[in-house]
């Protein structure tokens, strides 16, 4: 119970800290925030589990490795996100927001050395952790050519337990492993998501949130 009080505690004052240092970053921003400074700072994030408030709603697509991102201005690993009274502000269409933060994700992708990469254990199996970009290294799920420079270019599983975190396990790691680590990381994430697995196959990059599984799919690599 004392261990659980003090997680709690521990993970309650992140919060708290993280809600400050975003407030300071939206402060500096100017209003109204323009489409040309917004533009260069624009990245696509993997969808948090959300209800949008009444006159909110969130600009939203479906990437083309099949799960809902959305779209976030970089402040410095803090993003707040666009919804659709700022686009149409903009006169922006969901394609110019995708187009330019998918161009945006890629630069910032393309300067991150293989060393970012950390090797960690937990529970006893081995995995590589990344968490570059600041605040939004899920996001490279949506650049594979990155994946595989990064992680290598073989099969591999690929979990996405918050936005600030990318973890890679090799292909043939038991399943409930890989969930279980994955659920661990995701209990101490700021912004969890709640995200099947994803793997990187054959060169690309798939999600099985997107896939109905049989015992008997020889289309999906067995990982258990």
């Amino acid at each position: 119970m004392q261990v659980e009080i003090r997680t709690n505690f521990r993970r309650t004052a992140r919060i708290i800290k993280d809600d400050r240092a975003f407030r300071r970053a939206a402060a500096r921003m100017p209003k109204p925030v323009s489409w040309d400074w917004a533009r260069p700072r624009l990245m696509p994030l993997l969808a948090q589990p959300c209800i949008d408030l009444p006159g909110e709603q969130r600009i939203r697509t479906v990437a083309a490795i099949g799960c809902a991102i959305e779209f976030g201005i970089d402040l410095g690993g803090h993003f707040p996100i666009v919804d659709r009274v700022v686009a149409e502000r903009w006169e922006s269409s969901v394609e110019q927001l995708r187009d330019a933060a998918l161009e945006n994700l890629g630069r910032r992708a393309a300067i991150i050395q293989p060393t970012a990469v950390q090797h960690a254990v937990m529970s006893g199996r081995a995995f590589r952790i990344l968490q570059a970009p600041a605040g939004c290294a899920s996001s490279l799920l949506l650049v594979p050519e990155q994946i595989k420079r990064l992680f290598g270019a073989q099969d591999q599983i690929l979990a996405a337990p918050g936005r600030h975190t990318l973890l890679s396990f090799p292909m043939d790691a038991p399943t409930m492993a890989v969930a279980e680590i994955a659920v661990d990381v995701e209990m101490g994430e700021l912004m969890p998501l709640f995200l099947d697995p994803f793997a990187l196959c054959d060169g690309e990059v798939i999600w099985e949130g997107d896939h109905w599984i049989d015992e008997d799919d020889d289309d999906w690599p067995d990982a258990g």
